[in-house]
């Protein structure tokens, strides 16, 4: 088997307030992918949460080209040789599903530090096209997101719930204010019956 392409990494750090990634990857190598020819990319996930806690960690993917995907989990820093003391495979010739959805990889306390490998291979059934893979990290209330083309720490509620809430306020304003123009129709008609 071809080992993975490590040519000329890039490091991208995402730091959050809680949550922070570090994303080892050549992505020149990445964007030229052949089949076959297998990228490698690190991803370090830790946080520093003030209660202690769960840190989630997925995948996901979208775009046309279909990937192969080796996934493994080493709680210690990779080495050129591997995982000191052994990794824990996680996936292991997964044809990544190419629909955004995030996959769940793993789960690591919050005290940790997780060091992910994914090797990715483009299929040899590729006619052409582009998939991005971002890593996901979910933990105390924040999330955070890597890939290609760099990443995203978000904390606290998604930006659409304060819009749900608004737009719920609004209903219930505009529907009292129809129930009371309702009453107030309703009672000046019985006094105009009178």
């Amino acid at each position: 088997m071809p080992t993975a392409a490590w040519a000329a990494p890039t490091t991208q750090v995402i730091q959050g307030e809680v949550l922070r990634l570090v994303s080892v990857a050549d992505w020149d190598a990445a964007s030229s992918l052949l089949p076959g020819e297998p990228v490698q990319w690190d991803v370090a996930i830790s946080a520093d949460a003030p209660d202690p806690g769960i840190v989630r960690i997925a995948v996901s993917a979208a775009g046309d080209a279909p990937l192969t995907l080796d996934a493994s989990l080493c709680m210690r820093e990779w080495e050129y040789t591997g995982c000191p003391g052994g990794a824990t495979t996680l996936r292991t010739g997964w044809s990544i599903p190419r629909d955004g959805v995030e996959i769940a990889l793993a789960e690591v306390a919050d005290t940790e530090v997780a060091h992910l490998r994914l090797t990715i291979t483009l299929n040899a059934n590729d006619e052409g096209g582009t998939t991005d893979v971002r890593v996901h990290a979910q933990g105390a209330g924040e999330s955070a997101v890597v890939g290609p083309g760099g990443g995203l720490a978000t904390t606290g509620l998604s930006p659409i719930v304060p819009l749900a809430f608004g737009a719920g306020a609004l209903l219930v304003a505009t529907g009292a204010v129809l129930i009371l123009d309702r009453r107030r129709r309703a009672v000046r008609d019985k006094e105009d019956a009178r």
